[in-house]
């Protein structure tokens, strides 16, 4: 893929162990890999030591994915589970970089750069799930990150509501189904350890339902599958395509695909999101 547009910007990926900073050069992605510090301080210092060094001074601009939750119009972090941080106001880092600052949730943030640079790019109209502890949602539009008033939530749809009760409080939704979580309460095992193609056949069901759902919402022209268990390969995807075709009557079921960029992801996309920015919405 040609990313000699990106150049001069930079991303940052911000996750509870590490933080990776990166930028485009020569065409190939560069990376500076920080350990996540407990106090935001050292933090700020450190990404910004690593931006300017990754790009030679100033940046062109700084996109940056966050665990949430996180409000997105003002790039503010109030508070997050894996991180002892507090009341942070991200584009501060662009005032002392001397560059615009956007800012998202880490996941949509990944899912930006399947729907611009990998799985989902030859497509307007991108959604889908972030397979891992929960299910995380996302859908991408003409490049652009679709957010709603609020940030969309679609791995807390609800496919049954008399179901198990999921960690949002409500009962039954996907991810009471088909989660890394929920799979390991349900089973006692981690889903890595499970390889019953009937038992895959069953989440690949669960799969199916939300997909559908999805789309006769949205109408995706593509959805992308990302996350550990997507190693499961066509176990999990053969399946899945057959029961979405047998579920969904209204449209066409869209291609599903595996997520390309892995671990990468997440800094592909912040890159992305420094040069587009957000859509007005």
């Amino acid at each position: 893929m040609n990313l000699s547009e990106y150049e001069g910007y930079v991303g940052i990926d911000i996750g509870g162990q590490s933080i990776k900073v990166g930028t485009i050069r020569n065409g190939e992605l560069v990376t500076r890999d920080i350990e996540t510090p407990p106090d935001y301080a050292n933090a700020r210092a450190q990404m910004i030591a690593a931006a300017t060094e990754l790009v030679g001074g100033k940046p062109k601009g700084l996109g940056i994915g966050t665990p949430g939750p996180i409000d997105w119009r003002t790039g503010f972090l109030y508070w997050t589970p894996n991180i002892p941080w507090k009341n942070v106001s991200y584009p501060e880092l662009g005032d002392a970089l001397g560059c615009p600052v956007y800012v998202d949730n880490d996941a949509n943030v990944a899912g930006l750069a399947e729907a611009v640079l990998g799985a989902g790019r030859d497509y307007r109209i991108v959604a889908g799930f972030t397979l891992g502890t929960g299910i995380g949602y996302f859908v991408v539009m003409d490049g652009h990150i679709y957010h709603g008033k609020l940030d969309v939530e679609g791995g807390h749809q609800v496919l049954n509501p008399n179901g198990p009760l999921c960690g949002c409080g409500a009962r039954g939704c996907l991810e009471a189904y088909a989660s890394a979580s929920a799979i390991e309460a349900r089973t006692g095992k981690e889903p890595e350890d499970i390889d019953d193609p009937a038992f895959w056949a069953e989440i690949a069901g669960y799969l199916a339902w939300g997909i559908v759902n999805v789309t006769t919402l949205v109408c995706p022209e593509v959805f992308v599958l990302a996350g550990g268990m997507i190693k499961r390969g066509e176990t999990l995807f053969q399946p899945l395509r057959e029961k979405l075709a047998q579920m969904l009557k209204i449209v066409p079921p869209p291609p599903v695909k595996p997520a390309e960029l892995g671990h990468r992801a997440g800094v592909y996309g912040a890159i992305v999101l420094a040069k587009r920015g957000h859509k007005a919405e």
